[in-house]
């Protein structure tokens, strides 16, 4: 393709999400008019609440995959099994990650 075209797409995309973002959260607003609801009164309801174990999830995640890079240049500097070893072992290592994020978090809420 030509790269032209390439970045037409790119940004092209990028502006119809932005669109689509600001359409919907306009027609949000209007709606919230007509039926006379206040915005002040909708954000003590969907007020943010951060997760305390959202620090933990992404702390494993991003350890386990620098683990699994780790693993994987092991695997290429040693036994040659080349690039595709990579993204495998960041997949596989970021996966047991947050399999065991679910376990500390279930052992965490049958506490609770």
């Amino acid at each position: 393709m030509e790269p032209a075209v390439i970045v037409l797409i790119v940004f092209g995309s990028c502006g119809a999400i932005l669109w689509k973002f600001f359409d919907s959260r306009h027609k949000e607003r209007m709606a919230m008019i007509d039926k006379g609801v206040s915005a002040s009164e909708l954000k003590g309801s969907l007020a943010f609440q951060p997760n305390a174990l959202s620090s933990l999830k992404w702390g494993l995640l991003a350890f386990f995959a620098g683990l699994g890079v780790l693993f994987a240049n092991y695997l290429d500097e040693v036994l040659d099994w080349g690039d595709a070893s990579y993204p495998s072992m960041v997949l596989i290592f970021g996966g047991v990650s947050l399999i065991v994020f679910y376990a500390i978090a279930a052992r965490k809420e049958k506490k609770s």
